[in-house]
């Protein structure tokens, strides 16, 4: 393949300086070190969380060796990706960015793309949505507020050692494979060029958690996801324009599970952290059995990334089997929906491990 060697910059850069990063923690630490304070964290030392530096420095010096005639997407998605990293990571240097500040920058990392690119989504398969989308000014806002929506969920799973970023490399995996069945060797490029970064990072933070993505990677890498899922079938109408939301299905659902979450509870804010993700539930209850039954409790922390992976490799799977049919992508989106939810309700539902008059939720947030 004419990308490998682009693939082995952006490998090579990015695992380089994240090991840079890491070695010389003491120097960035009063900046870059993530607490274990916090009521979402999971880890237990102070640990770098600027991973996303080294993701972008090697997309953007693979860039420099994508093939000649090639190289348009790609820029177009580096110049569109600034806000969504810039934002991130000022937020992963000084904790003070807000949600709404970091959702508007993916927003306009969102629009940028459609304007650089004049790729917006004009249908999505389903009546009247269509209609709406035939107007070019709600395909551009649509297009751009569903880039940064993704973005922002890719941010949600971020939470244990290896999920987002392996999340992130099985979807890409997908969106390649679909890529070259559809002789898109440009998208495939991209694709796995992502993937390769993604990847150079993943060694240092999967299984122990040397450093971590960031909002400034989880930003750059959503980003890039929704791109790609919104590029993919506007180049090639044969496929499905659904096929994104299948195969992003399991952050996308976790964060409408998430904001709903948090918009019924009392005093909650749908910005606000808390302990219920699904990554977190797990973490607290199948990851621990299963590292107490192997005799490595130190290892529910990636375990639970294992666990996981599952959520997006089905999906994914699906979304190549059904890439040209409407229908059967809405049915594996219903079937994830409802998987996701079992699943949930599985770990979650403590009512009776509870004392009598104590929620479900209490005990959760208590272990």
């Amino acid at each position: 393949m004419h990308f490998t060697h682009s693939m082995l910059v952006a490998f090579g850069t990015a695992f380089s300086i994240v090991v840079l990063l890491v070695l010389t923690r003491r120097l960035h630490g009063r900046y870059s070190l993530d607490s274990q304070a916090g009521v979402q964290k999971l880890h237990t030392a102070p640990t770098p969380r600027i991973g996303g530096i080294a993701i972008m420095a090697g997309l953007l010096l693979a860039g420099l060796a994508v093939p000649e005639g090639e190289k348009t997407l790609w820029a177009q998605l580096g110049i569109a990706a600034i806000p969504a990293f810039v934002a991130g990571l000022a937020e992963d240097m000084t904790k003070r960015v807000g949600v709404g500040a970091r959702l508007f920058a993916t927003i306009c990392s969102g629009l940028i793309f459609c304007l650089l690119s004049g790729i917006a989504l004009t249908r999505v398969d389903l009546p009247g949505a269509d209609w709406l989308l035939s107007f070019p000014v709600m395909a551009l806002f649509f297009t751009a507020f569903a880039i940064g929506g993704v973005a922002n969920a890719i941010n949600i799973i971020d939470g244990v050692n290896g999920l987002a970023s392996g999340t992130v490399i099985i979807i890409l995996s997908g969106f390649a494979a679909l890529a070259w069945q559809q002789g898109d060797t440009e998208l495939v490029g991209v694709s796995l060029i992502m993937a390769a970064a993604l990847g150079g990072f993943f060694l240092m933070n999967f299984p122990v958690g040397r450093i971590f993505l960031g909002d400034a990677g989880a930003y750059t890498a959503g980003f890039m996801l929704a791109a790609i899922a919104v590029a993919l079938p506007m180049r090639n109408p044969e496929i499905s324009p659904l096929i994104g939301l299948l195969a992003l299905s399991y952050p996308v659902i976790e964060t409408m599970v998430s904001i709903h979450r948090r918009m019924v509870r009392e005093g909650a804010h749908p910005g606000q952290p808390d302990r219920l993700h699904l990554h977190s539930l797990v973490y607290r209850s199948r990851a621990r059995r299963l590292a107490q039954l192997i005799g490595a409790p130190h290892m529910r922390n990636p375990l639970t990334s294992v666990i996981l992976w599952s959520l997006s490799l089905i999906p994914v799977a699906l979304m190549v089997l059904f890439h040209n049919s409407t229908v059967g992508i809405l049915l594996s989106l219903a079937g994830m929906t409802v998987l996701y939810l079992m699943i949930y309700r599985r770990v979650a539902l403590l009512r009776r491990l509870a004392p009598k008059g104590q929620s479900w939720q209490s005990v959760t947030e208590a272990k």
